[in-house]
This record gives structure tokens, sequence and C-alpha cells, in this order.
């Protein structure tokens, strides 16, 4: 029975040397929970035996038990990282769920996180994070764990609107010599965007369509006429193409200048196209001046959807996002786990947990509530591994292996001793 009981002494040595050793290749894992194993020792007795007399057989593994303490919190500056002070588990979803498949749920204490395509807040494994939908004061409307639901950011926010006015501040040469691109004033040919030789100067101009997304739009200039002995104004018609289509105005849009450069204050806006492209383009203001074609302003009424601009998470889960310039606006709660038997927990890798009948189910909250951690964005927790516990645990669990090995050596001394003796 001895080498029984040193054979059971290597194996109990090589699995802690084993528990160390993974507890040490992970020391920079996020997140990750050290374990250690528990023996038990093994006797073999029966009703006939007596303790005063039972020797041992060895020692055997009673389980590898996780270590849920609290681990070194580091900051990083990403807003999306997320680290746990206190007690709690990030819940997070692998895949979607269905009437006949419910997702895969895993509890994590990694929060390392980014936003995905879709704007859902996932991990590296991407898995999305669960949370709650809030009220505008970032309340949650039902803290309860059926009411758990991926968290999602959209890349825009706000309402759309269509260009319906237009307005642009323009400065035209009062000496166009070698300035002309047009071929004679006026031109020889009907205006055609794609024939310079029509037009005297162009620029783009502000236009957006109902879905609040810029369109390619251009106003051409044709000079039809300039000063002379019967006349001292000059003339520009102006001309809109919108998506390669030109929008007919209506009346014909006619810039009249008098000698000093000022636009004729009865025609200064005009009317392009029809139906959804209807628009007025106000050109007041408008002069003649010295020197080269400029644009001094264009501006115009449509709205586009207001981009994400910034993002924070404050100390209970909420999530904070600012659109535009708009006020910032509660997207959702960050939803916390706990467990009444955390050493229950099945070990899945990656730095997750899923919950057992023996860890019993999850109970959620929200982050700095009673019972669970407080969250403190742009920071994670590293794991809480002490290396240099584990490097003397190491030295330890190395002696104990020697050691059996050298009562396993003894036995096998004494029992070719045995075999050796002659009568």
């Amino acid at each position: 029975m001895s080498m029984n009981a040193a054979l059971s002494g290597l194996a109990a040595a090589q699995a802690d040397i084993s528990t160390i050793s993974n507890n040490i290749a992970n020391v920079s894992t996020i997140g990750f929970r050290g374990s250690r194993v528990e023996f038990a020792d093994v006797y073999n007795s029966s009703p006939y035996t007596t303790s005063r007399t039972t020797i041992g057989s060895g020692t055997q593994l009673v389980r590898v038990a996780q270590n849920f303490g609290q681990g070194n919190i580091v900051t990083t500056g990403n807003r999306l990282d997320l680290a746990i002070e206190g007690q709690g588990f990030f819940a997070v979803q692998s895949g979607a769920s269905t009437a006949n498949a419910p997702a895969d749920l895993h509890f994590t204490r990694a929060g390392a996180f980014e936003m995905n395509a879709k704007g859902n807040i996932v991990n590296a494994s991407g898995e999305t994070l669960l949370g709650w939908p809030v009220a505008a004061n970032g309340a949650a409307l039902n803290g309860t764990f059926g009411a758990a639901q991926p968290i999602n950011l959209p890349q825009t926010m706000g309402t759309a609107e269509r260009t319906t006015e237009v307005q642009m501040g323009l400065h035209f040469p009062v000496d166009t010599a070698g300035d002309l691109q047009q071929d004679a004033v006026p031109p020889t040919a009907a205006f055609d965007p794609n024939a310079p030789a029509t037009y005297a100067f162009s620029s783009p101009m502000p236009v957006r369509d109902a879905n609040g997304v810029a369109q390619s739009a251009k106003v051409y200039f044709v000079k039809t006429a300039e000063p002379d002995a019967t006349s001292t104004t000059t003339t520009y018609e102006a001309h809109v193409i919108v998506n390669g289509v030109e929008q007919t105005a209506a009346p014909a849009a006619t810039l009249n200048f008098d000698e000093n450069g000022v636009m004729d204050p009865a025609a200064t806006a005009f009317t392009f196209g029809a139906g959804a492209l209807a628009m007025s383009v106000d050109m007041a203001g408008s002069q003649l001046s010295a020197g080269r074609f400029t644009v001094a302003s264009a501006s115009d009424n449509g709205k586009g959807l207001s981009s994400l601009s910034s993002l924070s998470i404050d100390q209970t889960g909420t999530i904070w996002a600012t659109y535009g310039a708009e006020d910032r606006v509660a997207m959702g709660k960050v939803m916390l786990a706990s467990f009444s038997n955390p050493s229950g927990l099945r070990v899945l890798g990656n730095s997750s947990f899923a919950a057992t009948a023996d860890s019993g189910s999850a109970i959620v909250g929200e982050p700095s509530s009673q019972g669970f951690g407080m969250l403190r964005s742009g920071a994670l927790e590293s794991a809480n591994v002490d290396l240099t516990e584990q490097l003397v645990d190491l030295i330890a669990a190395q002696r104990n292996y020697q050691a059996s090995a050298k009562a396993l050596e003894t036995s096998k001394t004494m029992m070719d001793s045995i075999m050796n003796i002659r009568g």
C-alpha cells in the first residue's frame, strides 16, 4: 500500500503544479480568476478496524476551487473598458435567442468591451453585453432578469429633414477679362454642365434628401450680359444640377447687378425643381467685387442625422451618449449578476463562467446597488493572482513531488529487498 500512497502523492503534487502553472500563465489575463487545488486524505477502513491501527492510503483531489477575490484595477482610458469594484459579474450573450434555442448566457469579470458594426457592445469573443432599457433620467425601466437585452448604441440619432431653402452669398468679379471660361457673352452654345465654355463659374451647394443624406448638387452661372454703351447692368443666369439632373427654375433665375455691383433686391430668391427636390435658393447679399469669383457663404435648412460624438458610463452602469451638439441621452444600463455560491460556477475559459445547479440561479441588480459592486469606466480588472505567492507555492509543490517520488523509490527498494531474500 505504501507504493499506492506514494503514487497518489505524485498525482496530487502534479495537479498542484499544473494549477499553479495555469495561474502563472494567466497572470496578465484580464478578469482571470485564480484557482487552487484541494485534497483529502484516503483511508480504507471497515467496521472491524480501529483508528489506532489504521494507516492512510494516500491523498485524493477533491476539487479545483476558484478564487473570486478582487483583482487590481488598471486604468486604460477607453470608455468601454469596464471594471467592477466589488461583487458581481457582467452578463454576456452568445448569439441570439429563438423560440427553439435560447442564447448561451455567460458571466465574466473581464470588462474589455468594444462596439461592433451593429452598435452592440461586445467582448473579444463577440459576446454581447446585456443590460436594461432606461428612462430619460437613466433609471432602468424593468430591472428583472427577463427584461435584460443586448445593449445597442446607434451610430446616428435624430430626425432628418430635406433641404427646402438654400442661402448663398457670392462675389462675382467686376472685371472678367482673362478670367472667364465661357467662350462669349452670352455663350455661343446652350448651357451644358459638361461644357465649360457654356458657363462662367460654378460652385457646390448644400442639398440634403428626405433621409438627411447630402446630395451631389452644384450651381452654375452663365454670364448673359455685361455693361456696354446702352446698359450698365451685369447679368448672370443660374442653373442648378442635383445628382446629374438640372432642376428647372420658374421663372428663370436671373441675377442683375448695377454699375455699383449691387444685386437687384427684387430678384434674389429663386425656386428650383419640383416635388421632393423643390427648393428656394436665396442669393441675397451677392455682389460684384474686385478679385476672383468666390463663395462667401453657403447654407441650407436640411438636417442630417446626428452622429455619435461621445460616450460615458457612470458608476451605476448608466450609459450616456451624445449625438452631435445635442444634450446627452441615456441609452441603457449595464446589468450585473451575482450567485449565492460562486464556487459552483462552471469554468468555460475566456475568463467566463456558466451557472449550474450548485451555483444557483443568477441574482441580478444595478451596479452600486446593495450586494453589487461599483462600475468603473475606462478601467479593467487584472487577474487576481499574486505572482510572488504562486512562485512560492510552486516551490512547495515541487518539493512535495520530489518527496513523493522519494517515497516511491524507497518502497521500490524495500520490495526489491524482499524479492532478493533467499531461503
